[in-house]
């Protein structure tokens, strides 16, 4: 991965904290698009064993990582 590609990954992170921290909190009704902010929210659904949040609006989709305790 070339330098610039590591640093649009560590931007993204960085915006979607938040998202990221609040799935694995359980929190997943309210959630607003960090980098569209729809207003229709963003959807959240397990596949697979994995929870995959995705905006409707701007069509990005992240994979959150649960963590298990």
């Amino acid at each position: 991965m070339d330098e610039n590609a590591e640093d649009r990954l560590t931007a993204l992170e960085s915006v979607w904290y938040e998202i990221i921290e609040a799935v694995n909190a359980g929190r997943t009704s309210g959630l607003l698009c960090p980098e569209c902010n729809a207003p229709d929210g963003l959807q959240v659904e397990e596949r697979q064993g994995r929870t995959i949040v995705t905006c409707p609006n701007c069509k990005r989709v992240v994979e959150v990582a649960i963590a298990a305790a």
